[in-house]
C-alpha cells in the first residue's frame, strides 16, 4: 500500500474498525514484503503462505513454500485453475518479489486506536490533563491529514518504492537536522540512480540538502547509520537475533522481533492507568548470548513510529489554538526555547536503550525519531564492559504505542575495527526536476547553505545521481543523506491554548508527556467503544 493511501485509510474508515472492535476476535492481517532475501524468508519465517509476483507481473499465491536448489515450490492453483491446489514450481530467477501473509490481533487495536484518534481530532475532543474549560482547537477536514516528514521514493528498475522518510522530528526550524538512512530498494543502471523526493502529508517541508552516499566496504558486511542521527556510519557483519524477548506486559515478542519481515512488535494499548508509573511507559526487555569475553557490540534496529505518534505530534503543534503562528515565530527567533522543547519531546518519544548491569540499567543512548513511513534501519554501539555472565540483557523503552519495532539484533563482532574502514562517496544530484513544472532545483539540493527546496502538499521532484562503479571484491550500500526540516501544517482555530500542553513547554518534567499521551489513548479508546455501542443499538433497531 503506497504511503498516500495509507494515510488516506486513516482518514476514512473509521466505521469498518468500529466493527473491528465490536466482534473483538477479529485480527488485523495484511500482505508485507519482507527486506530480507526470498531463501531467508522461507528459512527463517516458514510461512504457511506467500505470494509471488513474477517478472512478467503475474502474481500467484503459494501455500507451504519451500525451496529447492534454485526453485520455489509450493501448492497453488495454476492460472485460473481452481478446486484441489496443484504442486507449482517457480525459478527464483523468475521472482520478482515475495510477500507474506501477517495476522497480528494486537496490531488490529493498534490500527482501531489510530483510526480513533484520527476522528476525535475531526471532532475536536479536549486534550486530557487540562483544566478549565480549555479546549482542543475548532478541526476542518484538513485536521484529518498527518504530518512526519519527506517521503524519499526509490526507483527499483520498474517502479517508485517507498525507501525512507527523512529528518523526521526537526518539525521547527531551529531542530533541522541531516539524516542519513538506508536505501533498500534502489537499484542502478546505465551508472544511474533515481530517486523521486515528494510531500505527500500536511506540511510544508524544506529541504537544504539532499545527497547520496555511495559506500564501498567489504562482502559480508552491511552499513548502517548510526541511531544519534550524528551521520556516523557503523559496519556490521553477522547479526545475533534474541533467544528472549518480553514486553512490559509480559508478552513473548520473540517471533515478532527476530526477523525484518514487515511484522513486528507494537504495545498494548489498553488497561493503561495515567496514575501508574508502569503504564504510562512500555518496552521490551531482550537477552542475547554474550561470546566469552564481549566488552563491547553494535545493536541494529528495524524499527519505526506508529501513525499514532505522528497523529499526535500534530495535535501538540493544534494545541497552541490561535496563537500557533505566532508560537511558531517565536520559536524560531529563540533556538535555545526550541532545542529545550525538542529534549523534552525526546526524552519520552525517542526510544530509550538501556543495558542491564550489575548496578542496574546502564542508559546507552537514544533512537532517533524514525517516523511512519517505513521502517529506519539504525545501529548504536553498546558499552558491555559492566555486563557480567554470558547474557546480555537489552531494554528497549518509550511511550506506548509511539514505536512498531520489526527487528532486534546485536552484532558482537566489532567489525568496525576487524575490518577496513568504508570508502564514502558523496554524489550530488546530477538533475533535480520538478514534476509539476519541469523546474530545475539541483542546486538548492547541492550544498547546506540556507538555499532550500520548499515542498508544499502534493509537490514532488525526481532526483539523478551518476553512481561509481563498484570496486572489485566490494560490495555497494547506498544511503541517502538529507538536511532540513518541516512545519506541520494546522487548521485555523479560535481556540486558547490548551493548558497541559502549555505547562509542559514551561516546565514539563519526566513522564507529563507520556501521561498526556496516554489520556489521549484511554480518550481514543473509550470514544470507539461509545460508538460500538451505539452502532450495534442501531443495527438492532433496524433489523427490527
Amino acid at each position: 500500500m503506497s504511503r498516500i493511501c495509507r494515510i488516506a485509510f486513516v482518514r476514512w474508515f473509521l466505521l469498518p474498525f468500529t466493527l473491528v472492535l465490536w466482534l473483538g476476535s477479529t485480527s488485523c492481517a495484511h500482505w508485507a514484503e519482507p527486506k530480507s532475501p526470498v531463501e531467508s524468508v522461507i528459512a527463517e519465517k516458514q510461512p504457511d503462505k506467500i505470494r509471488v509476483t513474477r517478472v512478467d507481473g503475474s502474481v500467484t499465491e503459494l501455500q507451504s513454500p519451500k525451496i529447492e536448489s534454485d526453485t520455489l515450490i509450493g501448492f497453488g492453483f495454476p492460472g485460473e485453475k481452481k478446486g484441489v491446489a496443484q504442486q507449482m514450481k517457480i525459478a527464483l530467477a523468475d521472482v520478482q518479489r515475495v510477500e507474506l501473509r501477517s495476522t497480528s490481533t494486537t496490531a488490529t487495536v493498534f490500527v482501531v486506536a489510530g483510526v480513533t484518534l484520527v476522528f476525535l481530532i475531526a471532532v475536536g475532543a479536549a486534550a486530557s490533563g487540562s483544566s478549565g474549560s480549555s479546549s482542543s482547537p475548532r478541526s476542518t477536514s484538513s485536521d484529518m491529514d498527518l504530518s512526519s516528514c519527506p517521503a524519499v521514493y526509490s526507483w527499483d528498475g520498474e517502479a517508485w518504492r517507498l525507501d525512507s522518510g527523512t529528518f523526521g522530528g526537526a518539525f521547527l526550524e531551529p531542530l533541522a537536522r541531516t539524516d542519513v538512512d538506508n536505501l533498500m530498494f534502489v537499484r542502478p543502471a546505465d551508472g544511474r540512480l533515481r530517486l523521486r523526493l515528494a510531500n505527500e502529508l500536511s506540511e510544508t517541508d524544506y529541504v537544504d540538502a539532499l545527497s547520496v552516499l555511495a559506500v564501498d566496504h567489504p562482502i559480508g558486511t552491511e552499513v548502517v547509520p548510526d541511531a544519534s542521527a550524528t551521520g556516523a556510519l557503523h559496519l556490521v557483519g553477522t547479526l545475533a537475533a534474541p533467544l528472549a524477548a518480553r514486553d512490559d506486559r509480559g508478552r513473548d515478542a520473540l517471533s515478532a522481533v527476530s526477523t525484518v519481515d514487515g511484522w513486528g512488535w507494537e504495545s498494548a494499548p489498553s488497561g493503561r492507568d495515567t496514575a501508574v508509573a508502569a503504564d504510562v511507559r512500555d518496552g521490551l526487555e531482550l537477552e542475547f548470548s554474550r561470546p566469552a569475553g564481549a566488552q563491547q557490540a553494535t545493536l541494529v534496529l528495524d524499527a519505526n513510529n506508529t501513525p499514532w505518534a505522528a497523529a499526535l505530534m500534530q495535535q501538540f503543534v493544534a494545541a497552541h489554538g490561535r496563537e500557533t503562528d505566532a508560537w511558531y515565530a517565536s520559536m524560531n527567533r529563540n533556538p535555545l526555547a526550541a532545542w529545550t522543547l525538542g529534549q523534552r519531546l525526546a526524552r519520552e518519544g525517542f526510544l530509550q536503550v538501556s543495558v542491564r548491569t550489575d548496578e542496574g540499567w546502564a542508559p546507552q543512548g537514544l533512537v532517533w525519531e524514525a517516523g511512519p513511513e517505513v521502517a529506519k534501519r539504525q545501529a548504536m554501539g553498546l558499552d558491555l564492559s559492566g555486563v557480567e555472565g554470558e547474557t546480555v540483557t537489552v531494554r528497549l523503552e518509550s511511550i506506548p504505542m509511539f514505536w512498531n519495532l520489526d527487528r532486534v539484533a546485536i552484532d558482537f563482532t566489532a567489525v568496525d575495527e576487524a575490518w577496513p574502514a568504508p570508502a564514502v562517496h558523496e554524489l550530488n544530484a546530477a538533475s533535480a526536476r520538478m514534476e509539476e513544472d519541469g523546474r530545475d532545483v539541483a542546486s538548492l539540493l547541492a550544498d547546506v547553505d540556507g538555499t532550500k527546496l520548499v515542498l508544499e502538499t502534493g509537490e514532488a521532484a525526481e532526483l539523478e545521481f551518476l553512481v561509481p562503479p563498484v570496486p572489485e571484491g566490494s560490495a555497494r550500500s547506498y544511503l541517502v543523506s538529507s538536511t532540513g526540516w518541516y512545519r506541520i501544517h494546522s487548521a485555523p482555530s479560535d481556540a486558547d491554548p490548551n493548558e497541559a500542553v502549555m505547562r509542559f513547554e514551561r516546565d514539563g518534567a519526566p513522564g507529563d508527556l507520556s501521561r498526556i499521551a496516554v489520556s489521549r489513548l484511554n480518550e481514543a479508546l473509550a470514544l470507539l467503544a461509545s460508538r460500538a455501542s451505539q452502532d450495534r443499538g442501531a443495527s438492532a433497531e433496524a433489523s427490527r
